[in-house]
């Protein structure tokens, strides 16, 4: 596409206003409140790391949370409550990068039409817009799995040229790792990430030197993470000390698709242990739970796969009203305008991008019918879906092609 420069840089303008606009208009009406646990909980863990240097939640957890997305509002947390605006509006600014990185891979695949559709979906997605304003890790993660999304298809694509995808290489290695430091669910995806790097690439032996050296990286940057945890807590909790509280909370007799952890106040006895021995105590009885009953775990599948994929919130205070019916219209435009653009591939190109694209659309998925399943699990990958549509629209000739 010609002049696609100014395109790119007007857009990203353009989605810096909607979700900085958003964050400005509600900070008036809110402060510096939270309306979400995980909001508390990241906050926290981010204040103590920045006024005493201990990443520890106030509760005395030091392993509650992964540590990437606590420090990085750590760099906010020292101004007090007003940090919880700066750090909102680097949000918002997380999010514009995110949208502005698609809308310039649909620039160099597509022409006005298939760009300006993209864009629409990638700027005006409400669930980005809306999480721009929680303290919650989605907004980071989107932008680590889009970043490392395109930067393996841009490293695969520039296998066969002169070039040496150098930047593209360490974009997925470090994007990779950081997503599996932000959110631990991720390291499915990233594992599968590697194995294609592999797959598709012609020469398996580059394609596999690129995976190790992701991989090495991945090592590289939870060693210390694992070090200081053993020192701690006596473990080294590579994944942190949550995955077997997660695990119960889904599986668990009380679970019924969404999340409700007051079981953690109701069993006394697990106040009593410290938290890697409550997470293992949890994990083994969720795992007891799928052995002893897998049809209804199988039930709950559907259930959470539901709930992941519903046009509406699930949330009470969100499932009616405007906000709700604009959520559920962007949601089936996405699923449609994706679907379209999955079907209509004809180039290789394309084609590498597309299974690039649904690979994490397809592990989230499914993974959320073992854990919670929530409209929140999927907001990391609307945008992805938004890059699927690329191709839903077929590039018209320009005027010098049709003279041609």
């Amino acid at each position: 596409m010609k002049h696609r420069w100014p395109i790119i840089l007007m857009m990203a303008l353009l989605a810096l206003g909607v979700r900085a606009g958003w964050v400005a208009y509600q900070w008036p009406r809110a402060g510096a409140t939270f309306e979400f646990d995980d909001e508390r909980l990241h906050w926290s863990l981010a204040t103590n790391l920045a006024t005493n240097g201990n990443l520890v939640s106030d509760d005395g957890r030091f392993v509650a949370r992964m540590p990437v997305y606590p420090l990085f509002l750590a760099q906010f947390a020292g101004f007090g409550d007003i940090g919880v605006l700066y750090a909102r509006l680097a949000q918002a600014l997380i999010s514009a990068i995110t949208a502005t990185i698609i809308v310039a891979v649909a620039t160099t695949l597509t022409g006005v039409g298939g760009t300006l559709t993209v864009a629409a979906l990638a700027i005006f997605n409400p669930y980005e817009v809306f999480f721009c304003n929680l303290l919650l890790t989605e907004t980071l993660f989107t932008l680590l799995l889009v970043v490392a999304t395109v930067a393996t298809w841009r490293l695969l694509a520039l296998s066969t040229s002169r070039r040496k995808p150098i930047g593209a290489l360490v974009a997925v290695a470090l994007c990779g790792a950081m997503a599996v430091m932000t959110r631990p669910s991720s390291a499915g995806w990233v594992a599968l990430l590697w194995a294609l790097l592999i797959l598709m690439d012609a020469n398996r032996l580059r394609g596999a030197s690129r995976a190790a050296i992701c991989a090495l990286t991945l090592v590289g940057m939870m060693l210390p993470w694992g070090l200081r945890n053993k020192s701690l807590v006596g473990d080294y909790a590579w994944l942190s000390a949550n995955g077997g509280v997660t695990l119960f909370d889904a599986v668990g007799p009380q679970a019924d698709g969404s999340s409700n952890q007051s079981f953690l106040k109701d069993a006394p006895h697990l106040a009593q242990m410290t938290e890697i021995q409550r997470d293992r105590a949890l994990r083994a009885k969720a795992m007891d739970e799928i052995r002893h009953d897998p049809l209804r775990i199988a039930r709950l599948a559907l259930v959470k796969f539901a709930r992941t994929w519903n046009p509406f919130p699930n949330y009470d205070a969100y499932k009616a009203g405007f906000a709700a019916l604009a959520g559920a219209a962007f949601t089936v435009i996405a699923l449609i305008a994706a679907f379209l653009g999955l079907i209509r591939v004809s180039s290789p190109d394309t084609q590498r991008l597309q299974r690039l694209i649904w690979m994490p659309i397809l592990y989230f998925t499914l993974l959320h019918c073992l854990f919670i399943g929530s409209v929140r699990y999927r907001v990391p990958l609307m945008p992805l879906l938004a890059l699927g549509a690329v191709t839903a629209i077929p590039k018209l000739p320009g005027p010098s092609e049709v003279e041609a």
